[in-house]
């Protein structure tokens, strides 16, 4: 892990029952634990499982000051987590988080985790925050609104459409699955060329599609000779009645109704009842687009901003 500035001791002293600490190894599956007990009636929030966290958190560019916990005892009560975004044009130093998470009954603890962030952030240069809400993120929209953020833009947007609706037409192209071994430096190679993932990144986000924590995922190609030239992503949860899929890189109109055949094939098999699917950044270009084929925004998350 790389070496930080110690802005604070790594155990933080409180005029409370509460601890607050920055990460430590060992804390991810409490964090995932809590993170999914106190969100369950969240919409439009997925919380990362404990694996993934500790794939992250032992990154060299992970900054585990960007992470404060709530312990009362020995017991993790409430955490939050933010992080530094790259440099802007504006030259605006800035920082995304969300807001903490607690388990009922240690809201006080809320207060802790927020105060001692901004602090962290304050003393990394950090001039304006930006805060992920929504009203399916209960609680969110109206917590950044008494903490004076404001509104500044979405950041995306959940659509759905029943299966049965679906629009498509057939077309002369035809996905397939991919092939785990056979694929895998193709399919590596596109996540690097089209989310600008390291090759560790890339690596890492193949591993969770071939063995993911939970749920499994149908990855559809489109092949000319020996070549990928388009490729797709299908999620399922453990309940099959909600399947996610993703856009097409790298272009996501292009073949899209011979893709679009073959993930309702597949979503049918596996009893899905319901398309849905996140736009966020320029993706939200195609909102239109989808809604020419039946898709309806049905939830989203919003970023909220205030200066410190």
């Amino acid at each position: 892990m790389g070496t930080f500035i110690t802005l604070f001791s790594e155990k933080i002293s409180t005029m409370s029952d509460y601890e607050i600490k920055i990460y430590e190894k060992g804390f991810e599956d409490a964090q995932a634990q809590l993170g999914t007990e106190a969100r369950t009636d969240w919409t439009d929030f997925g919380q990362t499982p404990a694996e993934r966290l500790k794939e992250y958190y032992a990154r060299d560019d992970f900054d585990p000051e960007t992470r404060l916990y709530a312990f009362k005892g020995e017991e993790l009560v409430g955490f939050i987590v933010s992080k530094v975004l790259p440099d802007s044009e504006d030259g605006i130093k800035k920082a995304q988080h969300d807001f903490p998470i607690v388990k009922k009954g240690h809201e006080k603890a809320s207060k802790l985790l927020y105060k001692k962030v901004v602090e962290t952030l304050k003393g990394k240069g950090v001039q304006v925050l930006e805060a992920r809400v929504g009203k399916g993120w209960k609680g969110t929209v109206e917590l950044a609104e008494k903490l004076e953020y404001k509104k500044a833009r979405p950041l995306y947007k959940r659509i759905e459409v029943d299966i049965d609706k679906v629009k498509f037409k057939e077309a002369e192209e035809k996905f397939e699955d991919f092939h785990p071994e056979k694929d895998k430096e193709q399919i590596i190679q596109m996540f690097k060329d089209n989310f600008n993932f390291t090759d560790e990144q890339a690596e890492t986000n193949y591993n969770g599609i071939i063995n993911p924590a939970e749920g499994s995922y149908v990855m559809p190609v489109l092949r000319e000779g020996d070549k990928i030239i388009s490729r797709g992503l299908l999620y399922f949860p453990e309940d099959p009645k909600n399947a996610t899929f993703r856009p097409l890189v790298p272009d996501s109109q292009k073949y899209f109704d011979a893709y679009l055949t073959k993930i309702t094939k597949d979503a049918k098999e596996k009893g899905s009842e319901i398309f849905q699917l996140y736009l966020g950044g320029p993706q939200l270009d195609q909102l239109d687009f989808f809604k020419s084929l039946g898709f309806e925004v049905k939830g989203k998350v919003l970023i909220f901003e205030k200066e410190i």
